[in-house]
């Protein structure tokens, strides 16, 4: 009697059908749970943030002075000190300047 060779035989070398898929399924699990996490910190970074945009406009509701230029101290300021606002010495008082203060020596 003659052996019979399957007409098709997977080669030893590579992975059979069953355990590619395997591991890609694992390998895609492994990547989606990252992803997961970054997304659930987004989203509570996210609530956060709305959380404390609506206490802001809550109390600029109930505020008796909503706007900067209408606040008496900031009319005083302009009026008795500092010029006109956008100016150059309102510019130069009010306006602050970043130092890399990393480079310097203790």
């Amino acid at each position: 009697m003659m052996d019979k060779k399957p007409l098709f035989e997977e080669d030893k070398f590579f992975l059979s059908r069953r355990k590619f898929m395997a591991i890609g399924a694992a390998f895609v699990a492994t990547l989606a749970l990252p992803v997961a996490w970054f997304s659930n910190k987004l989203a509570r970074r996210n609530d956060y943030i709305k959380a404390r945009s609506a206490g802001l406009y809550q109390d600029d509701m109930i505020a008796k002075q909503r706007v900067s230029h209408a606040n008496s101290a900031v009319e005083k300021y302009y009026a008795e000190f500092g010029g006109e606002p956008l100016g150059h010495k309102s510019h130069d008082l009010l306006h602050t300047h970043f130092v890399d203060r990393t480079k310097l020596k203790s």
